[in-house]
């Protein structure tokens, strides 16, 4: 059964790859994981595309400060049955 894990960020790359790691480290091995940034402007792009792996999708979105529309975007962009949610930090 595919997970989908929804992770909101903004300006977070500097903890953004201890999240990602602590996905990558589960032993299960069912799961994708939508990254919603709010168009940062630290290195977030770069650290996500560092990863290269097909389970990890970047999208963009403006969320106003309002970080239920970043959570709502990744719950719609999800394919898994069940969504978790993880912090950036």
């Amino acid at each position: 059964m595919l997970i989908s894990i929804v992770l909101p960020t903004f300006n977070r790359s500097h903890v953004l790859g201890r999240a990602i790691d602590s996905v990558l480290a589960q032993t299960y091995s069912e799961w994708e994981l939508i990254i919603i940034d709010n168009y940062s402007s630290d290195q977030t792009d770069n650290l996500v595309r560092s990863y290269h792996s097909s389970k990890i999708f970047l999208f963009k979105i403006h969320n106003n400060g309002i970080i239920a529309k970043s959570r709502n975007f990744g719950i719609n962009q999800a394919q898994g049955k069940l969504i978790a949610f993880l912090d950036s930090d």
